[in-house]
């Protein structure tokens, strides 16, 4: 018979315990609340050894739930403890050199939900657009496995001696170069996934397809949508008005007007997928938006609308 699972609390404390018995003396070990994108809170534990300061994130909550699915405690302690084994032996000692001249050509915007973020919101600079905000970081590295980012607080923009209209200006060329923007359509985007025509639903007839505007990463790409001429590219594409649909912090539907879809059923679509689909740490919004290629003006129509 399965044993009944214990609680969070006390999933932290075996961790922690088991931990203890398998890390050197030198190791130091923390488990602090994080606020993470959408004001999601969790708890991150993290190993300080005594001869560096930088250490990876493990998020215990993301642990319990494999524990839930089934994983030991005494696996989920030895992956956790393997991890940083790897992270120390292939990263520097130290925290990388936070000064502007080495950062100024790595600042990044982001595009998360303004409402949803209200505390972090209060820690950061930031630019409001629509029910959104644009928010900064420091990409510390990137490489086949991932990327690593700093988000730039007020303190950080203060040490620098910028404004946010600066950051913004730094952002605005650093990111599309960096993570240049992607947009194609969705059947490309299948192909690309090598899926076969039976994955796809014969109901769809064969004209309707949806664009996708993300970044070449793949990671925060929504942020596409603010890049020079992102949208006035687009519209050269599609030459007609189009709808901006709230995919997730990741990537943005485009949708051509003229399929005929009223802006209360996009917007049901939107608001179930963002239920059903996405990760609450992923959401962008519930409210859609409308460009106007030849006044090249954005309208959000939100449900009260």
């Amino acid at each position: 018979m399965e044993s009944a699972k214990i609680s969070y609390e006390e999933f932290v404390s075996q961790i922690r315990c088991r931990l203890y018995q398998l890390i050197p003396e030198e190791v130091n070990m923390e488990v602090n609340p994080v606020i993470k994108n959408n004001s999601v809170h969790l708890d991150s534990l993290v190993l300080f050894r005594n001869d560096s300061n930088c250490s990876p994130s493990f998020y215990l909550q993301d642990y319990y739930e494999y524990y839930i699915q089934g994983s030991s405690i005494d696996r989920l302690t030895a992956q956790i403890y393997q991890k940083w084994q790897e992270f120390m032996e292939n990263s520097p000692a130290c925290i990388p050199d936070l000064s502007l001249e080495n950062c100024r050509d790595f600042i990044i915007y982001r595009l998360i939900n303004a409402e949803k973020n209200r505390e972090i919101l209060k820690t950061v600079p930031y630019i409001p657009f629509f029910d959104l905000a644009i928010v900064f970081y420091y990409l510390v590295h990137r490489d086949n496995d991932g990327i690593q980012s700093l988000r730039i607080t007020n303190r950080i923009m203060e040490e620098w001696g910028l404004s946010t209209h600066e950051l913004y200006q730094y952002a605005q060329v650093n990111t599309p170069c960096l993570f240049p923007k992607c947009f194609r359509s969705m059947n490309d985007f299948v192909n690309e996934l090598e899926l076969t025509s039976e994955n796809v639903s014969e109901e769809d007839p064969a004209s309707f397809s949806p664009y996708i505007l993300t970044n070449s990463n793949g990671v925060n790409g929504a942020a596409a949508w603010l890049y020079p001429e992102a949208l006035d590219d687009v519209a050269g594409c599609l030459n007609t008005n189009f709808y901006i649909l709230p995919s997730s912090i990741h990537e943005l539907l485009i949708l051509p007007e003229h399929y005929k879809f009223s802006s209360s059923e996009l917007l049901d679509m939107v608001q179930t997928v963002n239920r059903q689909c996405v990760d609450r740490e992923e959401f962008l919004s519930d409210n859609i938006y409308l460009y106007h290629i030849e006044k090249k003006a954005i309208k959000m129509i939100t449900a009260a609308e």
